[in-house]
């Protein structure tokens, strides 16, 4: 919780390339931060930013996106895009609507094992280029996912699938209760002692230690001096 209020909950947004993910970053914390185009592999490196939501503070992190490349600088993004997968505590999985299982399939193997620690939302993105019969077509198939990667996927999502459109901004809303729901931070109160610093921490754990060993010594009548 202290390292929640001090720093942020680190939230990792991935996916393939030219999925939307700077689109929804740049949504979320309501200003241009990340460069958007169609062209695959725009996004280089890591952007965070901050915002609060209902009285919690997440930081979003815009990562490269994930596919087979030759470029050496992308493959550097690529990578600093799975450290800080390993590193958040919550994933926003965008998967674009117009190869949704496909994306999955592509992606799941190297997703779902560094994220099974972590709360995993799908967010299927590009809803608004879809026609109502295109988007329940869409979510039919996706319930054509092998089984055993169902089960992966559905051991790892703390909400139900969310489509949205980051472009019109649709659905995003409820984009943002469901990350306050993943954070599930516990209610703070005034009265309530966080530690914000883990020097801090781990100076009060030893502290609280060596009481132990006073009260300890005590109650086995060792002289006042020991």
């Amino acid at each position: 919780v202290g390292n929640a209020i001090k720093n942020g909950i680190p939230v990792a947004i991935i996916g393939e390339t030219n999925a939307g993910k700077s689109t929804l970053l740049n949504l979320l914390v309501g200003e241009e931060r990340a460069i958007v185009s169609d062209i695959h592999g725009t996004t280089r490196d890591v952007i965070e930013d901050t915002i609060n939501l209902s009285g919690v503070t997440f930081r979003f992190i815009d990562t490269a996106g994930i596919r087979e490349t030759n470029d050496t600088i992308e493959s550097l993004g690529i990578e600093r895009t799975f450290q800080k997968l390993r590193q958040a505590s919550i994933v926003l999985w965008v998967i674009d609507l117009n190869t949704p299982a496909e994306q999955i399939e592509e992606l799941a193997k190297v997703i779902i094992p560094k994220a099974e620690d972590k709360k995993v939302i799908l967010v299927f993105n590009k809803s608004d280029l879809l026609s109502p019969a295109e988007l329940d077509a869409k979510q039919q198939l996706l319930n054509t996912i092998p089984a055993d990667l169902k089960q992966q996927l559905l051991n790892n999502i703390p909400a139900d699938r969310i489509y949205i459109s980051a472009k019109q901004q649709e659905n995003t809303e409820v984009l943002k209760q469901h990350l306050i729901q993943a954070a599930a931070l516990p209610e703070v109160s005034q009265n309530d002692v966080i530690v914000t610093n883990i020097r801090h921490y781990e100076a009060l754990t030893k502290a609280h230690e060596a009481i132990l060993r006073v009260i300890n010594g005590l109650e086995m009548n060792i002289s006042g001096d020991f």
